[in-house]
């Protein structure tokens, strides 16, 4: 028989647990899509990488897919932001949030047809993919 006796654990520990857990992964969610806005504006909208790139065909192929995947990577990460906040908050999320953030993700691809085009099409899949994920 052992010498210490074991309290039996709270349901009280795991729900602050969740909640913990739930908000450092608000808290990095936010700071990589801030990342990825910021990123995407320099590079969207100062044409930063066209400045040192040559004109050929393969070099312009690969800044326009780094311009759209920042420009994804920021709308995904900031939609799990706000899905992490709205649950901490235990509200469910609007779809005028979503559709700002879908709006912002478009303010920024306006400089390029191409960029525009592949924003849109990805930003599609991403919205098909998180309505076919949630929870009713």
């Amino acid at each position: 028989m052992p010498k210490i006796q074991k309290e039996p654990s709270k349901s009280g520990e795991k729900q602050g647990f969740k909640e913990d857990f739930a908000f450092s992964s608000l808290l990095i969610t936010t700071i990589i899509g801030i990342a990825c806005f910021i990123v995407s504006i320099f590079i969207n909208m100062a044409e930063v990488l066209s400045a040192f790139l040559y004109q050929n065909s393969l070099f312009s192929v690969i800044e326009i897919v780094v311009r759209v995947s920042v420009v994804l990577f920021f709308f995904f990460f900031m939609v799990i932001s706000l899905g992490n906040y709205k649950d901490l908050l235990g509200k469910p999320s609007d779809w005028k949030e979503v559709l700002f953030l879908f709006c912002l993700s478009f303010l920024q691809t306006i400089r390029n047809i191409y960029v525009f085009g592949f924003t849109l099409f990805g930003l599609i899949i991403i919205l098909f993919y998180l309505y076919l994920i949630q929870e009713n």
